[in-house]
């Protein structure tokens, strides 16, 4: 064990089961023994919440949606950079209504305002790319922002013609009860997840950073081969045990650190392609 005062690593992420791997990571001590003292802190309103803290220092890891953390890194003022993919997997985000709407299916979104947690989040870039499937202009796309899933619940309580793009499995027990409705699932096009650390943290330290990643995939591929990996996944997220096995046979995590430049380039041009990005 290292004798020096232990590397403190402020790690983010939402509050959803594929993160399970980094709070095992973490609080199983795991990374103690390359003195590395990691803290986790949960972002309730997801990427573009996660972004702004990375920006201003508040957190030195977190892992992004793809999407948001490319559109990010675009920018002049960008503190941080995409170190490795997480997930080989897709997102499904579901598509979701208020149970009183005009809206039954995709070919009636062109009548929402599209519910978002943020300006530059997944919800607010996952819209353009489904508006865009449709054969609709993003150019007139309306959004209203409503910080996280709780917002969308509050919004939804009144019906209206409201569109809410959210990982399918962290929603479905509302669908269950029906204070939402889905209609339609929408796979992102590319891997969902990717790791991104403060360019000045990387820079002192590029070897703890490493390490925090090789353990945290390590952690999520032993999970995955688990089998009470669904009964703890359940258990945590308030889940169904039948859900958590459909979601865990369709995520596939990296066994070791990738950073897919062909993957970031596919993104960035899609982006450019829908003006979210500059040329």
């Amino acid at each position: 064990m290292n004798s020096h005062q232990p590397i403190k690593i402020r790690i983010g992420g939402v509050p959803e089961h594929f993160n399970l791997p980094w709070r095992i990571a973490i609080g199983s001590g795991s990374l103690k023994k390359y003195n590395i003292d990691a803290s986790w802190e949960e972002f309730h309103s997801g990427t573009g919440a996660m972004v702004q803290a990375l920006n201003n220092g508040l957190v030195d890891v977190a892992t992004l949606l793809t999407e948001g953390a490319i559109k990010a890194a675009a920018q002049d003022d960008c503190q941080f950079e995409l170190y490795s993919f997480y997930t080989k997997s897709p997102l499904i985000w579901g598509v979701h209504t208020p149970v009183e709407t005009e809206i039954e299916s995709l070919r009636d979104i062109n009548k929402a305002t599209f519910a978002i947690s943020r300006y530059g989040s997944g919800s607010n870039l996952m819209a353009y790319l489904l508006a865009e499937s449709q054969g609709l202009s993003v150019n007139n796309l309306k959004f209203e922002v409503i910080d996280n899933l709780d917002g969308a619940r509050k919004l939804f309580k009144n019906g209206g013609n409201y569109v809410f793009l959210w990982e399918k499995f962290m929603t479905k027990p509302l669908v269950d009860k029906q204070e939402m409705k889905r209609i339609a699932d929408f796979p992102t096009p590319w891997s969902c997840f990717v790791t991104c650390v403060r360019k000045d943290v990387l820079t002192k330290h590029p070897e703890l950073i490493k390490q925090t990643m090789k353990t945290v995939l390590k952690t999520a591929n032993h999970l995955q081969a688990s089998p009470i990996a669904d009964q703890l996944i359940a258990e945590q997220y308030q889940l169904e045990l039948e859900d958590v096995d459909t979601w865990l046979n369709a995520t596939k995590w990296h066994e070791k650190l990738n950073l897919d430049l062909k993957l970031i380039e596919q993104v960035s041009n899609k982006l450019k392609q829908l003006k979210i990005i500059k040329s």
